[in-house]
């Protein structure tokens, strides 16, 4: 998989801005509380916000809606990947832990590639 992106999402530690987190409708408030509940025995804790548009959810071009996930310092990505990844709703997140083998980063100085360290 290639990540192309622009260099605000470059950043040192995760948890710069809102961890977007794909759900399906459907359920959605237990799937919200699953995710309050695995955030909270990850020690991460912070708002999740529907992303909306106009009047109402944002929703993806596979009809799920979008939580974004304000945890703040992600200490351990890896566990937070595996352990959003089980919740049933959650449809995808945006970790990209072992998925990811190269990265186009476009910024105002020209483009520039990020290779995954083994």
């Amino acid at each position: 998989m290639i990540v192309i992106a622009d260099e605000t999402k470059v950043v040192d530690q995760l948890g710069a801005f809102p961890l977007p987190i794909e759900v399906m409708p459907f359920g959605l408030g237990a799937t919200r509380l699953a995710i309050e509940k695995t955030a909270s025995r990850l020690d991460l804790s912070g708002t999740l916000d529907l992303r909306r548009s106009g009047d109402g959810p944002f929703m993806t071009d596979g009809g799920h809606y979008i939580i974004d996930a304000s945890f703040g310092r992600i200490h351990d990505a890896e566990a937070l990947s595996v352990a959003l990844s089980i919740i049933p709703g959650v449809v995808e997140h945006g970790l990209f832990i072992d998925i990811a083998t190269l990265a186009i980063v476009a910024s105002d100085n020209g483009v520039r590639t990020l290779k995954a360290t083994e």
